[in-house]
């Protein structure tokens, strides 16, 4: 018989990564995170075949070496025994397959289209690979493990989020009779250790340099897409998300009671409509907008006719026009909740419900329910004076190609309620 070189006790101390020899063909593969699985190399008539056998310490070295004598028992009469045992679970349901069946249903729930590509995206580019053809009663944690290995230091969001998917799925297919253990990313995290990162939040321009950041944003020498200018102006007057602005629609609002009311189906992982009170120079905004683009549904239409602006279109006016290269469109969130909590000495459930955030605090939003409007509509008139007390060169009256409409923008301090529309051109924003 041949020579066994593995002990029980020398399986368990083993650290170190690399391929440990038993003999005959069985190995255990240590990782880098320190996890281990049996592999048996064999021929199987005349084909070469690397078999797992399973993941230590669920299968020990005993039952890895009666594992592998069951298998070359059965190859010297010609049978494949792992090819038949797969065979039996041909009709099993796969991960793929769960994943679909689970999606489907997700796919209503989720709100941000950006999440929505990235569900399917991230199982093909990480997932598929390793387990999308696996039966999910077959899944173990050592495939999970070769799943995030790659990735869990390298790409420390991308990973949580795999982690957290394959989690979801996995927990549908035990709630539907697919599968009878336990999920197998349970323990998963611990196993890999611990990314010893530093958060990083969205760069954010400090609201001190505001106004003069707007005063250059609203200068006529900056050359941009007509809408993008004023559409991260009302960004920031506003408070809001990137896909909340950019896809803003005239049906929206209600400019005779300066409100603007975006529907939950836009809101992401909220769920829940949000009122956002508008400020002088909001609507001003708006007007022009109407102005330049009459009879677009959307508010800052894009390149594209009846199209919303691109999702990068901002981040590139940032970055392009030399206006903010140390900040994040996201990020002017966080300097309107700056001064909120530093100038303004502002009740932090009033800034969080301006900035649409939930409360995580369940029992305490069950009975906090209101919305703070009150409130929010003279502080964001205050914002949006903050915002505009920088020196800006006044823009020439602008002249709409192919009509008499003519829109007078009066930028800075103390904006009428609505811009000077000519009487003979005015145009309804409910049409």
């Amino acid at each position: 018989m041949a020579t066994e070189f593995l002990t029980a006790h020398k399986v368990k101390a083993v650290r170190q990564p690399g391929i440990y020899l038993d003999g005959r063909g069985l190995r255990l593969i240590v990782n880098k995170c320190g996890s281990k699985r049996w592999e048996l190399w064999i021929k199987i008539r005349g084909r070469r075949r690397q078999l797992g056998l399973g993941v230590y310490p669920e299968v020990r070295l005993q039952d890895a070496r009666e594992k592998a004598d069951e298998i070359r028992r059965s190859a010297r009469n010609g049978v494949d025994l792992q090819a038949k045992r797969e065979a039996q679970r041909a009709g099993a349901v796969t991960f793929r397959e769960v994943f679909e069946t689970y999606f489907a249903r997700k796919r209503q729930q989720l709100g941000n289209k950006k999440h929505l590509k990235q569900w399917p995206s991230t199982m093909e580019t990480y997932v598929f690979p390793v387990i999308g053809n696996v039966p999910i009663e077959d899944v173990n944690p050592d495939h999970i493990i070769r799943v995030l290995e790659p990735i869990w230091y390298e790409k420390d969001e991308t990973s949580k989020r795999v982690l957290q998917r394959m989690e979801a799925v996995f927990k549908s297919a035990i709630r539907l009779g697919k599968r009878d253990k336990a999920s197998p990313c349970i323990g998963v995290a611990e196993e890999l250790g611990t990314r010893h990162r530093e958060v990083r939040h969205h760069p954010a321009m400090p609201y001190e340099s505001l106004p003069d950041f707007i005063a250059r944003l609203r200068e006529p020498t900056q050359r941009a897409w007509p809408t993008t200018r004023p559409a991260l102006e009302f960004l920031i007057l506003t408070a809001t998300r990137s896909s909340e602005t950019r896809e803003a629609m005239w049906s929206e609002f209600d400019l005779e009671k300066g409100l603007w009311v975006i529907p939950k189906e836009r809101m992401g992982k909220s769920r829940k409509k949000h009122v956002v009170p508008l400020s002088r120079r909001c609507l001003e905004i708006l007007y022009e907008m109407k102005a330049v683009n009459p009879c677009s549904s959307y508010v800052f239409e894009g390149t594209k006719k009846g199209r919303p602006l691109s999702d990068m279109t901002l981040t590139k006016l940032l970055r392009d026009g030399g206006l903010g290269k140390e900040a994040t469109v996201h990020g002017f969130r966080s300097s309107f909740k700056d001064w909120c909590a530093e100038r303004e000495k502002v009740a932090d459930e009033v800034s969080e419900a301006a900035l649409a955030h939930t409360n995580k605090d369940r029992v305490k939003a069950a009975y906090l329910r209101t919305n703070f409007l009150e409130q929010r509509k003279p502080l964001m008139e205050r914002w949006a004076k903050h915002c505009g007390s920088g020196r800006v060169k006044p823009p020439a009256a602008r002249r709409d190609t192919g009509s008499d409409r003519m829109i007078s923008i009066s930028p800075g301090r103390g904006a009428p309620t609505q811009p000077q529309v000519s009487a003979a051109s005015a145009v309804s924003v409910r049409d």
